[in-house]
């Protein structure tokens, strides 16, 4: 069986010692140079020829190795991101029994190696794929210091034909097949008045705009209602929204003539931006009754929804693959958590689906992961690029 030809092929301990060593090199966002360097070293060493340096700005390269196949299977990319957020108060590299701690273990250059290991274990085994197989670590990936330039400079690639795939699978959350994501945006309501910032005495309050700003957080609770009563997507849930800055006035007796309305909006796969622009606007324009209020809805920092089919032949191989690794085929989730999986799937018109070794811990001050789940992940990889590409 292939899954113990792969196992044969796995050092847990080589494992541990790559992640850590990985962990071990400062790659926060915008300064990743040295984990790219990392990577491209490492897939060399583990006999991955014509490994490519992408230079996506000045000293933070995208790194790409293409494992070619015999031609007549599907082609996939894995892919990790090789930043992380500052290293801040998390201990360094460390081992401590199962457990690999420090910043990047589990989000998420323990994935990156597993993919490289299992990648590794399919050639050492002598396991030929029919289709091609990518290898691609990204940068910029972290917001707000990164803006996706590395994933977007991937994109580039797969639109153009340059890196050619026909699905791509991230070697990051928790060991389940995360198949589905919630779109999400930043989402600012602007209110204004057109009268003058007089004393608040002068005017009376059903006339004051700050008393029709509770009227629109009131039509925002209503739509939080709705979406709750609403129908759900099976996998990540239902639509939402919250408030976290609200704006408005300068001085406690001064008429507030303009304020703002600051959130987060996501929405389910089969809706769009315009879709939740329409909404809140239709909120808007509730709430401003006779009070004379204008109101302008921006969206920013927007992605949209992705869901790939459960009867995917992506999805399938995952459910086959961790099947045959732990003697069960792993839960099929949705998360309300966006990343680069949205980018994939709607500007490159790509299939993708998350499988990692953990998404307990990740940007916490304990960044941890089990050395056993990034060993499955090994596993799941190497066996994910046979069922998907097919073995020659």
């Amino acid at each position: 069986m292939i899954v113990d030809q792969v196992r044969a092929h796995l050092d847990a301990e080589a494992l541990a010692r790559d992640a850590l060593a990985f962990v071990d090199v400062p790659s926060e966002t915008g300064d990743e140079g040295a984990g790219s360097d990392f990577l491209a070293e490492l897939l060399r060493r583990e006999g991955f020829a014509g490994v490519e340096i992408d230079e996506v700005e000045p000293g933070r390269p995208n790194v790409y190795a293409r494992v070619p196949g015999a031609g007549s299977g599907r082609s996939l990319v894995l892919n990790g991101h090789v930043d992380t957020i500052p290293v801040g108060q998390c201990p360094r590299a460390g081992r401590d029994g199962d457990w690999l701690v420090g910043r990047g273990t589990e989000d998420m250059k323990s994935g990156l190696v597993a993919m490289v290991h299992g990648a590794a274990a399919l050639r050492r085994a002598g396991i030929d794929l029919d289709g091609d197989l990518w290898l691609t670590g990204v940068v910029g990936h972290e917001t707000p210091v990164g803006h996706k330039e590395g994933p977007r400079r991937l994109i580039q690639h797969l639109r153009s034909g340059r890196i050619a795939a026909d699905g791509i699978l991230i070697a990051e959350g928790p060991s389940a097949i995360w198949a589905a994501s919630l779109g999400s945006a930043m989402f600012t309501i602007r209110g204004t008045s057109g009268r003058e910032p007089v004393h608040s005495l002068k005017v009376a309050y059903e006339e004051n705009p700050a008393r029709w700003l509770g009227e629109l957080l009131v039509e925002l609770a209503r739509l939080e209602e709705e979406f709750e009563a609403g129908q759900h997507h099976p996998l990540c849930g239902r639509q939402q929204l919250n408030v976290g800055l609200v704006r408005a006035g300068d001085w406690f007796n001064r008429l507030p003539v303009e304020f703002e309305v600051t959130g987060t909006r996501r929405w389910t796969p089969g809706l769009t931006r315009d879709d939740v622009v329409a909404h809140l606007e239709a909120a808007c324009q509730r709430a401003a009754g006779e009070a004379g209020l204008r109101f302008a809805v921006e969206l920013s920092n927007d992605r949209e929804p992705f869901a790939t089919p459960v009867d995917h032949p992506l999805v399938q191989a995952l459910r086959s693959a961790s099947a045959a690794s732990a003697g069960e085929p792993a839960e099929i989730i949705g998360m309300a958590l966006t990343g680069d999986a949205n980018l994939y799937a709607n500007e490159a018109a790509m299939p993708v689906a998350y499988y990692g070794p953990g998404y307990d811990t990740a940007h916490s001050d304990l960044e941890r992961v089990s050395l056993a789940s990034v060993v499955h992940c090994a596993e799941v990889y190497a066996l994910t690029c046979a069922g998907f590409c097919g073995v020659s």
